[in-house]
């Protein structure tokens, strides 16, 4: 068999190893999406009418998640679903998750740098409030009131006490995980989505806490 013919095999085999992943990938999505379906609903975003399904609007942002309790959740992401750890202890303890979260900070740090604002300090991190620049920009574009990057929140607006409660449930995540954090939470992010989130679904029982709503 002539060079050429055996790289057109070649290519021919990948591609069909391709397509086969391809459509197993699907089937798994397919196979999940409906099991995520058939999932009662715990509905942690306060609002006045019960919700049945995961919004798949556009930008529909942190404000209109749908925070749901699958049944098929392992048992150790549903106890991180709850996992609301308190702040530092004074002292050694507290340099210490300052420093530990701090290479998540220097990121916070950067983003906050293009808002074309001045940080306040609130509650024991950097806020940028109505930030302005490139970072508003995406936060506008996709909806969200708020982004917390260790020890900075990055807000649209001037964030509300439950809003705060919330970020700072990811400041104290990150003061635990470290630079784990961004790897925990993206690849958290990539099987669950934002609304069934565990890390997502402990900042909303927070928020909801300091509204005083049941959770």
């Amino acid at each position: 068999m002539s060079r050429r013919g055996r790289r057109g095999r070649r290519a021919g085999g990948a591609a069909l190893a391709a397509g086969a992943c391809a459509g197993g990938a699907y089937a798994v999505y397919r196979r999940r999406t409906r099991a995520v379906a058939a999932d009662p609903v715990r509905n942690l975003t306060g609002a006045p009418f019960p919700l049945g399904r995961v919004s798949r609007r556009r930008g529909a942002g942190i404000g209109s998640a749908r925070l749901l309790d699958p049944r098929w959740e392992p048992p150790l992401l549903r106890a991180a679903a709850r996992w609301e750890p308190g702040p530092p202890r004074p002292g050694l303890r507290r340099a210490l998750a300052y420093a530990w979260a701090s290479p998540v900070t220097l990121v916070g740090l950067l983003v906050g740098a293009t808002t074309r604002v001045r940080p306040e300090p609130r509650d024991g991190v950097l806020v940028f409030a109505r930030a302005g620049g490139l970072a508003g920009a995406v936060l506008r574009r996709t909806r969200y009131d708020a982004v917390t990057f260790g020890h900075v929140v990055v807000a649209r607006g001037v964030p509300s006490p439950s809003l705060m409660a919330h970020e700072l449930i990811h400041t104290r995540h990150a003061e635990r995980l470290g630079p784990l954090t961004a790897p925990v939470h993206l690849g958290l992010l990539a099987v669950y989505g934002y609304a069934r989130h565990p890390l997502e679904r402990a900042a909303r029982r927070a928020a909801r806490r300091a509204l005083g709503a049941p959770v």
